[in-house]
């Protein structure tokens, strides 16, 4: 266990005032960032960007000040607290992400544009400016805060008023009156407190993971309906965001989660009832764009291949009749809570394997022996060209035909953070799409460009040492597991997705938090 204070602990009152600057911080970042906005959304990025810099920037100056202070009274003390702190206690997850710091700093350095790599203003603000902070917020909250159950329902509340928001704005309700200035063409694109669809789903991704990892592993009734209401709430709103990137957060989840649940029954019931809900969810909005097609937006993306499932309602009652007499049979003849041990697992990844071949083959039926036609709706998911993923397979290209052409040194460091647009911008001027890229809507590709195969590979192995510590020592913990598939699900949904301080900053503090003390209770 890692020590909580840098202050000795003979001096309680310092050490009740961090641990109560930290829980404040930590409220304001994962409460207080989703729902902060000034002009509507013509300045949401700024906003939030400024929201963040400040909160972090004022916390450390007051946490620098109760160090000096206290140093006046009792040097050895702090001395000695900094050093169990924060550098006796550095886990392999630490070293990997100050490598990456380190990697971004000679990469701001040596960029052909030191002023846009340090501020990032030249594309989406994440300059090393905004990298450091992210460091900063990850490192006082992991060495400094314990977890708190309370603290990670203060999360999903604020998650659950943007989805409301959201729900509410896909009735064409705008009950924020965010969008009346927007012009007819980018109201759709631009929902709740968060802006773009994009950024929306990938923060509602998270949402939907906490709240439905919690709710399979809630032991409580109260508890359990509680965070059932959440997971509901979050599916409509994931769903109703419209946007392509929800499914690859909705699938790690379903995929990923019953590697740690098929352990007993009552997990296996939890699971077979996620499913179903879910999918009465997924009937229940086709339900909605039907009869009430005048005042929704309507659905347009992968969705639809649910949606327009023909049997689909019956798939959703043989679903429900499954978990029931799941139920009944448990509660009548397999009373007592029976451990599985490993084989529901082992036959899940083997299913999970077999699919991943099957997947893996149409893919290269699509693309390489070009018959993509024949998969239907699906030959526009299937197939990687240009057009693919709403323009993202062309940038995508031009991304990797650029990294090919730098010099050795650019592509092990980057051409500077936050310099994507600077680079691309010759060879996609006068593009078919007529649009500006300033930036590659995948975030490996933006650091493999930016900061260099150094700063992705660090970037990546720093992911995977965090998420691997955290189910290793904490699989038992319902609210750091749930945790960890926030990380997982905004990890995976960022393939096709941007970067942004409007919501990197949740899944920074996430990793904090995945990486702080068990709970205190």
């Amino acid at each position: 266990m890692k020590e909580l204070n840098i202050l000795s602990h003979e001096n309680n009152n310092n050490f009740r005032f961090i641990s109560f600057l930290i829980n404040v911080y930590v409220v304001l970042i994962g409460f207080g960032l989703p729902l902060v906005v000034r002009d509507k959304y013509f300045d949401i990025l700024i906003v939030k960007y400024y929201f963040f810099c400040t909160c972090t920037i004022a916390m450390i100056i007051i946490l620098i000040g109760c160090i000096v202070y206290n140093k006046t009274k009792n040097v050895n003390s702090v001395k000695k607290g900094i050093y169990k702190t924060f550098i006796k206690s550095i886990t392999l997850a630490d070293f990997f992400i100050l490598l990456f710091y380190a990697i971004s700093v000679i990469s701001t350095i040596t960029s052909d544009y030191v002023y846009e790599s340090f501020w990032g203003n030249e594309g989406r603000l994440t300059g090393l400016f905004l990298i450091t902070w992210y460091i900063v917020s990850y490192f006082c909250v992991s060495r400094l805060w314990s977890l708190k159950d309370k603290y990670i329902d203060i999360i999903l509340f604020a998650g659950l008023l943007v989805c409301i928001f959201g729900i509410t704005d896909y009735f064409q309700m705008d009950i924020l009156n965010f969008k009346a200035p927007l012009i007819i063409e980018e109201r759709n694109i631009f929902t709740s407190t968060i802006g773009n669809i994009n950024t929306y789903t990938a923060y509602i991704g998270i949402i939907v993971a906490m709240s439905t990892v919690l709710y399979t592993l809630s032991k409580s009734i109260k508890q359990s309906i509680f965070y059932y209401m959440c997971m509901i709430i979050s599916f409509f709103a994931i769903i109703m965001g419209a946007s392509d990137n929800a499914y690859l957060s909705l699938v790690s989840l379903f995929v990923l989660l019953p590697l740690f649940l098929f352990n007993n029954k009552n997990s296996l019931q939890k699971y077979l009832i996620v499913i179903a809900t879910f999918l009465t969810v997924v009937q229940c909005i086709d339900w909605i764009n039907t009869y009430f097609s005048k005042n929704v937006i309507g659905i347009n993306s992968a969705f639809n291949i649910i949606i327009s499932f023909k049997w689909l309602h019956l798939l959703v009652i043989i679903l429900w009749i499954i978990v029931i007499a799941f139920k009944y049979i448990c509660c009548k003849y397999f009373r007592e809570e029976k451990e599985y041990g490993n084989i529901l697992k082992y036959i899940w990844l083997l299913s999970l394997t077999i699919l991943l071949v099957i997947v893996f083959y149409i893919i290269y039926d699509a693309n390489v022996l070009g018959n993509a036609l024949k998969y239907g709706s699906l030959s526009s998911y299937l197939l990687f060209d240009d057009d693919w993923g709403t323009n993202r397979g062309y940038i995508w290209r031009n991304a990797i035909e650029c990294f090919s052409g730098l010099s050795t040194w650019k592509k092990i460091f980057g051409y500077g953070p936050e310099t994507f647009g600077i680079l691309l911008l010759a060879k996609t001027a006068n593009n078919p799409y007529k649009l500006l890229f300033d930036s590659a809507h995948n975030e490996y590709i933006q650091l493999l460009l930016t900061v260099g195969f150094a700063g992705l590979l660090s970037y990546l192995m720093f992911l995977i040492c965090s998420i691997q510590n955290c189910i290793k020592c904490r699989r038992n913990n319902p609210y750091f597991m749930a945790v960890t598939f926030g990380i997982i699900c905004y990890s995976i949904q960022a393939v096709v997705n941007i970067n942004l301080p409007i919501t990197t900053p949740i899944f920074w503090l996430l990793l904090g938090i995945s990486a702080s003390q068990e709970t205190i209770r």
